[in-house]
C-alpha cells in the first residue's frame, strides 16, 4: 500500500482501506491520497470469469473524503475489457482516460457507473466494491 505521509486521510477513509487490504492483500491494493482526506484505491489481478475473455482485471475506485456519507464513485476497469459472446456491455459501462495522482500519464479505462440507490452510509467501501464487482461478473 502506498500513502504520502504529509497527507492524512479522514479517520472513514483509512478504515476503508484497511478493509480492502485485509480482503485483497497488501501487494495487490495501491492507496493514493487525493489531497482532500480520500483516498484513490487500485486493487490489481481482480479475477472476473466467464463473461469475458479477459482472465482478470485491474480496478480503480475513488474513497472520497466525505465517507461514509458519500458514494464510493467513480470505479474503472481495463479498457480492452471484451465478452465472450461478443456482445456489448450495455447501459453502466463508457471508455474513458483516467488522469488520477496514481500515475503521471492519463490510462484508457472503462468507467463503471453504479451510483448506490439509498444511503450510501449503509454499505463499506469494501461492500461497494464487491457489488459492483459481482454486478460485472454477472451482466
Amino acid at each position: 500500500m502506498t500513502t504520502t505521509p504529509d497527507v492524512v486521510l479522514k479517520h472513514a477513509v483509512t478504515r476503508g482501506v484497511e478493509e480492502i487490504v485485509r480482503a485483497y492483500g497488501r501487494s495487490r491494493v495501491r492507496a493514493v491520497p487525493d489531497g482532500q482526506g480520500g483516498a484513490w484505491i487500485e486493487i490489481s489481478r481482480v479475477p472476473l470469469g466467464e463473461p469475458y475473455d479477459q482472465g482478470d482485471t485491474f480496478l480503480v475506485c475513488l474513497l472520497p473524503f466525505n465517507l461514509p456519507t458519500a458514494d464510493v464513485y467513480p470505479m474503472f476497469v481495463r479498457s480492452d475489457l471484451t465478452r465472450t459472446d461478443g456482445g456489448a456491455h450495455g447501459a453502466g459501462f463508457g471508455v474513458t482516460t483516467l488522469q488520477w495522482p496514481g500515475e503521471a500519464t492519463p490510462r484508457p479505462v472503462m468507467q463503471l457507473s453504479r451510483r448506490t440507490a439509498g444511503d450510501p452510509s449503509a454499505q463499506t467501501p469494501l461492500q461497494k466494491i464487491q457489488k459492483v464487482l459481482h454486478w460485472l461478473r454477472t451482466r
